[in-house]
């Protein structure tokens, strides 16, 4: 559960980074993982395809650091809102952006299996 969560905060700094990426040691230092962690969540994130590089940044010393940047097309996301008189079921990527949409009428009266259906 804890290996969940800590990768679910990286995915979230990741996606707030946007295009531009963020590098392993800011993620240790926003996330207050060891730049260990931060490696292993990172590295299994780019094995599943939902991380990539993203070039690389100077560094104040030493060598420059990599940058990662969510995959926004790795994953998807659906939204469904149930209204009396409408259905509309939303496809959005990790970043959020809507893919995919469609809106139907809708008579909830008609009952459970035509509403299914």
């Amino acid at each position: 559960m804890l290996r969940s969560h800590n990768a679910a905060l990286v995915l979230g700094l990741l996606r707030d980074a946007g295009a531009e990426g963020i590098s392993r040691l800011e993620l240790a230092e926003r996330t207050g993982l060891t730049p260990q962690a931060v490696s292993k969540i990172t590295a299994r994130l780019r094995e599943q395809g939902l991380a990539a590089e993203a070039g690389r940044r100077a560094s104040t010393g030493g060598k420059p650091r990599t940058v990662l940047r969510l995959v926004p097309e790795a994953g998807h996301a659906v939204g469904v809102h149930l209204d009396r008189d409408e259905l509309r079921v939303v496809l959005v990527d990790l970043d959020g952006a809507v893919v995919g949409e469609r809106c139907e009428e809708l008579d909830l009266g008609a009952g459970a299996e035509a509403v299914l259906g």
